[in-house]
């Protein structure tokens, strides 16, 4: 049970962190008509074992994920506002 508690708990840090990588880089777009390049620019620093990921996929389009288990992540769709379970 106890190992059941902290994935939970693991996986709300994640999602947190990803919530707020998704409304820095909406206040970023309003404020600089166009998207981040990448999370240095929104004053984040991204590296291997960081709790989610952002990418930009075109210009008015990106995406944010986080791993929930070995091949499988939660993905946000800026396209679609929507997350989805992949893997």
């Amino acid at each position: 049970m106890f190992i059941g508690l902290y994935s939970c708990e693991f996986k709300n840090d994640r999602q947190e962190y990803a919530e707020m990588l998704i409304a820095k880089v909406e206040t970023f777009k309003k404020t600089n008509n166009r998207l981040p390049k990448n999370v240095s620019e929104l004053g984040l620093t991204e590296k291997m074992d960081s709790p989610a990921f952002y990418q930009m996929e075109t210009n008015t389009t990106y995406i944010v994920w986080y791993g929930l288990s070995v091949g499988e992540s939660k993905i946000y769709k800026s396209s679609t506002k929507k997350w989805t379970k992949e893997g």
